[in-house]
């Protein structure tokens, strides 16, 4: 935060006024949201710091009782505890009931829990941004094929199911997981042909999104499933993770000269909407990203 300008010199020093939010995750090192919530939190003169704690699964409940007795007006959640705060929430908005995870809690003065899941919308605010896939409207007509059937891709097919995609398949390598994940939300859209198939072979032809959801790449391997020359020259290729800002899928789709995208927008665009939960104020997308882009 030491590049950050202040019109006050002392008005980044937290006091007994200050609220704090924060992450949790097993781990949660990693975390990018703190470089993400600070900065906007200053900007905005809003006397509040978000920091990251590392919350073992057992002690989940332990943790946010503490949380409400220190008076912390919020909190995100990183993986494994998504699923876990279902049960400890007093309230839980409808989509994140749907999606069965949640991601960002806040906590009311009474200490009552208001658990929310701002990725779905993260994602697909963050893919409205792309050339192409601007207009909503427009989507209904679109095909779009997911790779994986974890609590992030349950996240981006709500998110796209949500907005109007009505042609969506799931890939993942365990078929029932998919399979199950498709079942559990197609009475929620009547309207879509949803389909899960095995990783391989991939039902490219035709498909105007491939969205990766799983962790194949990130250290660095091929995702050989993937036959680019398949595709459509039209299709766009998004692949959630944001760091590495370029992944293998992401390179090898640029070399074929498709459309690329990867996860640094849905992480801004979920986290702008805790934000505006938590503070009731607009986050500065546009600050946000210029700084995540130089911290990666």
């Amino acid at each position: 935060m030491s590049n950050i300008a202040f019109d006050n010199p002392f008005a980044h020093i937290p006091n007994a006024q200050t609220r704090l939010l924060g992450v949790i995750g097993h781990p949660v090192a990693h975390s990018l949201s703190p470089a993400l919530h600070n900065p906007a939190l200053a900007w905005l003169g809003l006397n509040m710091r978000y920091l990251a704690f590392h919350v073992y699964p057992e002690r989940l409940p332990e943790a946010v009782r503490g949380f409400v007795a220190m008076g912390m007006r919020g909190f995100n959640a990183t993986v494994p505890h998504k699923e876990a705060l279902l049960p400890l929430m007093d309230w839980l908005d409808p989509l994140a009931e749907r999606i069965g995870a949640v991601n960002t809690v806040a906590i009311d003065p009474d200490g009552l829990l208001r658990g929310y899941n701002t990725d779905a919308q993260g994602f697909t605010d963050a893919l409205a941004e792309t050339e192409g896939w601007r207009s909503s409207t427009e989507w209904g007509d679109r095909s779009v094929l997911v790779l994986g059937a974890g609590g992030a891709a349950r996240g981006v097919v709500v998110g796209l199911l949500e907005a109007g995609i009505r042609t969506l398949t799931v890939a993942n390598r365990t078929l029932a997981r998919a399979e199950q994940l498709l079942a559990d939300l197609a009475p929620h859209y009547p309207q879509a042909t949803l389909r899960a198939v095995p990783q391989e072979p991939l039902p490219l032809e035709g498909v105007d999104l491939l969205v990766n959801t799983t962790l194949l790449g990130l250290a660095g391997e091929e995702m050989q499933m993937v036959e680019m020359d398949r595709l459509p020259d039209t299709a766009l290729i998004y692949d959630i993770v944001y760091a590495p800002r370029e992944t293998p899928l992401l390179r090898a789709a640029k070399r074929r000269g498709l459309a690329v995208q990867n996860g640094l927008g849905m992480l801004i665009h979920q986290g702008r909407r805790g934000f505006k939960i938590w503070t009731g104020e607009e986050m500065p997308v546009e600050r946000v990203r210029a700084r995540l882009l130089g911290l990666l």
